[in-house]
């Protein structure tokens, strides 16, 4: 089935929730987006299609390890028909703040190996406070900036530029999720929150 009819399948069902929402196939690579999920995530449906959900969003499990992967069990489970619990994960955005969601999935069946998996995110208010409340605090603290590895420089100097994620791994040859890692380690570094920080503080230090 094409990307484009799975599309049009999957809009019917997750473009009526006002809540985040995205459908992928048995690859894990992204088929529908809502609007919803645009907003909360900060990725169009665009950029997000044909992207594999785990290195667009990055999950993570509540205590920080790695949930979102190739072989995630809860697609491998819902495709071979096994029930879904709702469980908690946090999500990455794109501008690299972690979010947390309570995501419920849903299974559509349109004939054989043809299904796409369907997650509703609703996103979990008082932990994403408490996170904010913990990012102000750390902004707060006025302890120096660690020194940038060159990699670390090489990828900040591609945000100032305004290239995406995914367009900074084939420029540098590495993968979107290595990518992020470098991203994720800058901004602990430069003690801010957003890539836009990233770059402003950068260039006040004059790393790029």
């Amino acid at each position: 089935m094409g990307l484009g009819k799975q599309a049009m399948i999957a809009q019917k069902y997750i473009f009526s929730t006002s809540e985040p929402a995205y459908a992928v196939d048995r690859r894990g690579q992204i088929v529908a987006w809502n609007n919803a999920a645009e907003c909360t995530f900060g990725y169009n449906e665009k950029e997000a299609l044909r992207n594999k959900c785990w290195e667009l969003l990055s999950g993570q499990d509540i205590f920080g390890n790695p949930s979102c992967c190739e072989g995630c069990p809860i697609r491998a489970a819902a495709f071979a028909k096994k029930p879904i619990q709702r469980f908690q994960v946090d999500f990455e955005t794109a501008d690299c703040k972690r979010k947390r969601f309570t995501v419920s999935t849903l299974v559509l069946f349109d004939g054989p190996n043809q299904e796409m998996l369907i997650h509703l995110c609703r996103p979990d208010c008082a932990a994403n406070d408490s996170q904010t409340a913990g990012g102000q605090s750390r902004i707060g603290q006025k302890s120096p900036c660690q020194a940038l590895t060159r990699r670390e420089t090489e990828v900040l100097s591609h945000l100032r530029n305004g290239t995406n994620i995914k367009d900074i791994a084939v420029a540098m040859g590495i993968s979107p999720w290595t990518v992020r890692n470098h991203v994720q380690h800058v901004l602990l570094k430069l003690h801010v929150h957003s890539r836009h920080e990233a770059v402003a503080v950068g260039r006040k230090l004059r790393l790029i």
